[in-house]
C-alpha cells in the first residue's frame, strides 16, 4: 500500500471514528426522544439516597448513577413558578406568576398568551399528557392542561392538599376534564396512571408525559408498610416524610419498569427535580405564615422552600437517557428549571413563541458532552418584595421589606451562604444590583396581587416601583 493511501485509509477511519462519537451526543430530529418528566414536590436536598439520606431511595440512585446528577439545579422557591419556568421556558415574572403560588381560591393562572412546551411538541407530532398537581391554574378551562397542550389529564387542577383521595369527598379529581371518582394513596394513583400511559402508548410518535407528584410535601396518610420501613427514625413527623420520599421513589421504579419493560428506556430522557426546596421550620419573607410540614433535609445548603438561599432554590435533580448521558455524569454548571424546557422543547424540535423569547438555553451539550454553561447569569427570582441573582460563582440576593437587607455570597467557596461578602466587593454587589433591578424593571404586574386588589393587601400600601413602557 503506498503512502498517500495508507493516509487516506487512516483519515477514513479517523472521520468514521470522529462521526461515531458526534452520533453518540447528538440528537437529531428524526430521532428525537420520548421524554418524561417528573416533580417531587418539596424533596429536601439530603432526602434521597445518593446524597446521604435516611431513606432508600434505589430508584433515584440507580438514575443517578446510571445518568447524570445535576447538582446545581435551580428552580423557583414555589411550586406553581417552577412548573411554569419548566412548561414555558421562560422566567414566571414575564408573565406575572412570581409571587407566591396559585392558591386554591385564586381566579387566575399560566396566562394563555405563553406557548408551553407540551403546545410545541405536540405541533411537531408528539403525544403528550399531563399527570399528578397541575398548579397553573383551575378557575377556568382556558388555564387547564388539556387547553394547553396536553392531550390527556388525570389528577388535581390546583394541587391535591392531601395525600390521600377519599371516594365521596369533594375532590379537585378529574380525568380530562371531567370529575374523576377514583379513590386511593395519591402517590400510587398518580404512578399507576403514568405506567398506564405508557402502556398504551403507540411508539409510532414520540411521547411527553410530565408525572408531577405531591410527594413529599403531603406525607398525612402515608401508607403503613412504608412507615414500617423506617423504625429507626424516632421523630414521627420525619418518619411520616421519608416515608412519603419512600413512596415516591416506588413509584418511580414503577414508571421505569413499566418503560423497560415496553423496551422505550433507550429512547427516553427521564428528568427528575423537586420544584423547590425541602420545607423546613421557616418563616415566608414577607413574615405573614409560617412554612407548612417542615420535615426535610437540605443538609448544609440554608434554610428552604419559599426561601432565596440555596436550600429554597437549589433542587434535587436527576437526567437519564441510556446510551446519550454517560454514566455516572455530575454537572456542577449551574442551570435553571427554564433550561429544561428549552432543551425538551429543542431535543423534540419544537419551535418557541418567535414574540416571547425563551430564557431557557438549550443546555443538552452542558448535560450529555459536560460542556459549560451558555448562561452569563442566572435570575433566580424577583418580585417586588425580594429578589435573587448568580453570575458566575457569586450569587446577590436583596430583600426590599424590612429590615431591607443586601446579602452577596461566594456560592464556590461558600455554599452554606454564611459569610455575607457586600462589605468587602461593593463594586460586585452593586453590578449585580443592576442587573437585578433590570429584570425587575421588566417585570409583569404580580397576578398574585392584582388579584387581591390594592386596597385589601397591606403589603401594596406603597408606592409600586415605576416599569419600563
Amino acid at each position: 500500500m503506498t503512502a498517500p493511501r495508507r493516509i487516506s485509509t487512516a483519515i477514513r477511519r479517523l472521520l468514521g471514528a470522529l462521526a461515531a462519537a458526534l452520533a453518540a451526543c447528538s440528537v437529531h430530529a428524526a430521532e428525537r426522544p420520548n421524554v418524561v418528566l417528573v416533580i417531587a414536590d418539596d424533596l429536601g436536598w439530603r432526602d434521597v439516597g445518593f446524597h446521604g439520606a435516611q431513606v432508600k431511595t434505589p430508584n433515584l440512585d440507580r438514575l443517578a448513577s446510571g445518568g447524570a446528577v445535576l447538582n446545581a439545579m435551580y428552580v423557583q422557591p414555589y411550586s406553581s413558578q417552577t412548573r411554569a419556568a419548566l412548561l414555558t421556558g421562560r422566567y414566571p415574572m414575564r408573565y406575572g406568576l412570581q409571587s407566591l403560588s396559585i392558591g386554591r381560591n385564586a381566579a387566575y393562572g399560566l396566562p394563555k398568551e405563553e406557548r408551553t412546551v407540551a403546545q410545541a411538541l405536540r405541533d411537531k407530532g408528539y403525544r403528550t399528557a399531563f399527570v399528578g398537581d397541575w398548579r397553573l391554574g383551575h378557575a377556568q378551562p382556558e388555564f387547564w392542561p388539556t387547553r394547553r397542550g396536553f392531550e390527556t389529564f388525570y389528577g388535581s387542577l390546583a394541587g391535591s392538599s392531601e395525600s390521600v383521595v377519599r371516594k365521596g369527598a369533594k375532590t379537585d379529581w378529574r380525568r380530562g376534564e371531567k370529575p374523576a371518582v377514583d379513590a386511593g394513596y395519591v402517590t400510587d394513583l398518580v404512578a399507576a396512571e403514568t405506567v398506564a400511559v405508557i402502556r398504551k402508548h403507540d411508539a409510532s410518535a414520540p411521547l411527553f408525559v410530565v408525572a408531577s407528584f405531591n410527594a413529599p410535601a403531603h406525607y398525612e396518610d402515608v401508607p403503613r408498610e412504608l412507615r414500617e420501613s423506617l423504625k429507626t427514625v424516632e421523630d414521627d413527623t420525619r418518619r411520616s416524610y421519608l416515608a412519603a420520599v419512600a413512596g415516591f421513589d416506588r413509584a418511580l421504579g414503577a414508571i421505569l419498569a413499566e418503560l423497560e419493560r415496553r423496551q422505550m428506556s433507550g429512547s427516553t430522557l427521564v428528568v427528575v427535580l423537586s420544584d423547590n426546596g425541602g420545607a423546613v421550620p421557616l418563616r415566608f419573607a414577607t413574615g405573614d405564615a409560617d412554612v407548612r410540614r417542615p420535615a426535610a433535609d437540605n443538609g448544609t445548603y440554608r434554610e428552604g422552600k419559599g426561601s432565596l438561599y440555596e436550600g429554597g432554590v437549589r433542587a434535587v435533580a436527576v437526567a437519564s437517557w441510556p446510551g446519550r448521558i454517560p454514566p455516572g455524569t455530575v454537572v456542577t454548571e449551574p442551570l435553571h428549571a427554564t433550561d429544561l424546557g428549552a432543551t425538551v422543547m429543542a431535543l423534540g424540535d419544537g419551535q418557541p413563541d418567535a414574540q416571547r423569547p425563551l430564557d431557557g438555553a438549550d443546555v443538552w451539550p452542558v448535560i450529555a458532552q459536560r460542556k459549560q454553561t451558555p448562561h452569563k447569569e442566572l435570575l433566580l427570582h424577583v418580585d417586588d418584595f425580594q429578589g435573587a441573582i448568580r453570575i458566575g460563582e457569586w450569587k446577590l440576593i436583596v430583600r426590599a421589606t424590612l429590615p431591607t437587607r443586601t446579602e452577596l455570597y461566594d456560592i464556590a467557596n461558600d455554599p452554606e451562604e454564611a459569610e455575607n461578602a457586600v462589605a468587602t466587593y461593593p463594586d460586585r454587589a452593586k453590578a449585580m444590583l443592576d442587573r437585578l433591578n433590570a429584570f425587575a424593571y421588566d417585570m409583569a404586574p404580580s397576578l398574585y396581587f392584582e388579584a387581591l386588589g390594592a386596597a385589601a393587601s397591606p403589603a401594596l400600601w406603597r408606592a409600586n416601583p415605576p416599569r419600563r413602557d
